[in-house]
Parts: structure tokens; sequence; C-alpha cells
């Protein structure tokens, strides 16, 4: 079926009416639409599957309540589609286009300034490559934001989200996770988890797993497991427990993490490379020198604990070497320095060992570990035997 201008055998002028087509009565299986008119088509499609083309104009297609699967491309006008209840593989023009999904399995390629909106029990994959778009998709969704320019993105439970540059992005239910995000704003209802990001935004009422991002990142959740990578400096404020692993393969360079404005507490577990580490005013517990699988090297740390309750801080039997500095070590009382593992045959004269192994200087206090790794208290000239516990 063909409405407006021809390419063959002569070209002709496009036609310049609108165009209305019922298909609600067409018996046929499946039906081939190729239209070309200034002022658009409107076509109502029947139970039936086939294409839609349509070159110009500001076009609708209309199959709501229908089962039909249907591939549906537009030009550069701003177009309606009101999708199946089938398949829908739905390639939108440059325009501001209103894209409507049915329960069926959509594949959208969104290419102008859209708003696209789906329902449950459906399942649908869009593409953003124009960006601003409005995106509110339901359950089991996937999104590809490939744009440069952000969008608004609302997807349910169970979804994923891939990319981004400068979106917003909530996720409204229990579980989902977006991947390689560049510049997000994004939060969820439920938990979370983030992937590769960088400089993001991130806002959660449940557990997040935040795995190799990097960049300027601000993270608020009710819990937290990050697994840091290179370059990554983060604000980290929790309800509960924030766990800090330096452990991504290959990482070796600069980590940041303050969370010194978050409710909960903190675990930090330092790896190669340079560490910072803030602590919260709760009750925080730092290991150095970790050896962690594809990532190893000195580890050289400088971590401040936090003046509330008491801190832990130490290494594991086995750790690696570096040089490590406390910033606050005098400031709570009742911190300690453990090394676990150990199982020394006289636990009272490996602590007098090790203080024995003491320099002062400059109002600081230096410890030599095994392994090659010095630790710096800095403000403290008395440590004392209650100050450590070796197991």
């Amino acid at each position: 079926m063909v409405t407006g201008n021809t390419i063959s055998p002569t070209p002709v002028s496009p036609l310049s009416d609108a165009v209305t087509i019922n298909g609600s009565g067409i018996t046929a299986s499946k039906v081939s639409v190729a239209a070309g008119n200034t002022q658009g088509v409107t076509f109502y499609a029947g139970n039936f599957g086939g294409s839609f083309l349509s070159t110009m104009g500001n076009n609708l297609f209309d199959g709501s309540g229908t089962n039909g699967a249907w591939t549906i491309a537009t030009g550069d006008g701003n177009d309606t589609i009101n999708g199946t209840n089938g398949t829908n593989n739905i390639r939108a023009g440059d325009g501001n286009n209103v894209i409507n999904l049915g329960a069926g399995a959509n594949f959208v390629s969104s290419e102008g300034q859209d708003t696209i909106t789906g329902v449950e029990n459906a399942s649908d994959t869009v593409t953003i490559l124009g960006g601003n778009s409005i995106v509110s998709l339901k359950s089991n969704s996937l999104v590809v934001d490939s744009a440069l320019s952000g969008s608004q993105i609302s997807v349910g439970i169970n979804s994923t989200v891939f990319g981004g540059t400068g979106s917003t992005v909530n996720f409204t239910s229990q579980t989902g996770s977006i991947v390689g995000a560049v510049g997000d704003t994004i939060s969820a209802a439920g938990n979370l988890q983030v992937t590769h990001g960088t400089d993001q935004s991130i806002s959660v009422s449940g557990a997040l797993q935040f795995i190799s991002g990097t960049g300027n990142t601000s993270i608020n959740a009710g819990l937290g497991t990050i697994w840091g990578a290179n370059d990554l400096r983060a604000t980290v404020n929790t309800k509960g427990l924030a766990l800090f692993t330096a452990n991504q393969p290959s990482t070796t360079g600069s980590q940041y993490i303050d969370a010194s404005s978050s409710a909960g507490t903190l675990e930090a577990w330092t790896g190669a490379g340079n560490n910072t580490i803030i602590g919260t005013s709760g009750s925080d517990h730092f290991v150095f020198g970790t050896q962690f699988e594809n990532s190893n090297g000195n580890s050289y740390a400088t971590v401040t604990g936090g003046s509330g309750a008491a801190n832990t801080f130490g290494v594991l039997n086995g750790h690696n070497g570096g040089d490590i500095t406390i910033t606050d070590f005098g400031s709570a009382a009742g911190n300690m320095f453990f090394m676990y593992n150990y199982k020394p045959a006289d636990a009272d004269k490996a602590i007098a060992d090790l203080l024995a192994t003491a320099t002062i200087s400059g109002g600081n206090t230096t410890l030599q570990l095994d392994n090659n790794m010095k630790v710096t208290f800095l403000g403290v000239t008395d440590l004392k035997a209650s100050n450590f516990t070796i197991s």
C-alpha cells in the first residue's frame, strides 16, 4: 500500500494532503504501508502485522489493542506511535515523537527528542540516540543510552540501563542495574548495582553495589559495598555499614573515600597504590596492605578514623608492604591497632618487640611492621601496649 510520492517509474511531488487509512477491516495477514505525505498519514492497524514507513510529515500509527507484529520507521516529523501488543520494531526519526508501547516485545531506536512510555507485562528494549528524551518504562526493561545529551529515564524492577551522559535515571522498584554511565544522576527505591561509571551522583534507599566506578562520585545509600577503581574520588553517606575494598584488577592508582558525613559506619580495606580514607563518627574498621588477586603492590594509605567512637586499624598476616599514616589515632578513646592471624607464642612479647621499633620525630611515632611496612601515628608520642593487639 503506497500513499503520497513515488520514485518509480518517474518521481512526482509528495502528496500535500493528510491521509487517514483505517486498516481495522483488513483481513490480510500482513500489510506494508509506504507513505510520503507532507501533511502526514494516520494509520489504524487491525489484528495483522506488517511494516509502516513514512518519510515526511507528522504521522500517527495506532496499533492500540491489536496483536500484530510491526516494523515502524518514520522521518523527521513529530510522530505519534501507539504500539501493538505484539512484537514492535520502531525507529523514530529526528522529530519530537510520542511513542506509547503495548504489552508485547518492543524494540525502539529513538533518534529524536522523544517521550516513550511502556506498560507492565511487556519486554521493552530502548536505544536512545538523540538524547533529551523522556523514557518511562516498567519491569524487565533495557535502556541503552548512547546519546551525548542527557535524558530522563525511569524503569521498574529487574531493569538495566547501559551508558548515559548527563542523564537522570530513576529505578522505581526493588532491584536494578546501571553500567557505564558518565555524569548521571541516579536514584533507586530499592537495591541497585552500579558498574563502570564515572562522575556519578547516586542515591539508593536500599543496598548499593558500586563496582569499578571512577571520578568524582557522590554516594548516598542505606548500605553500600564499594569495589574501588583507579582515580575514584567518592563521598559516602550510608545509614548502615559501608564496605570499601580497593581490589579491582590492576588497580594501583589513587583512590579517595570520604565518609565523614555518613550516619553509618565504614569498613575499609586498602590495597596497592595511594588510598586516602576518611572515616565516620561511628566505630570504623581499617585493614591496610591487603593482598588482592591481580592487584598487588605496596600500599600507601592516609587514614582518618574520626573523633567519635573508637576505631580499629591494622593488618592481616601476609599483608603487602607500604607506608601507612593514621592522622588521628589519639583523637578517640579506645582506638586500637591490630595484627591478626599472627598467632604469636607470647602476645605480650610480640607487642613489646613492635613498640621497640618506634621512632619519634616531630611529634609523630613510626613503627616498623613485618613485610617492609611502616605505620606512622600523627600527633602521638606515647603509644602503649594497651593500644595494640596481636593474635
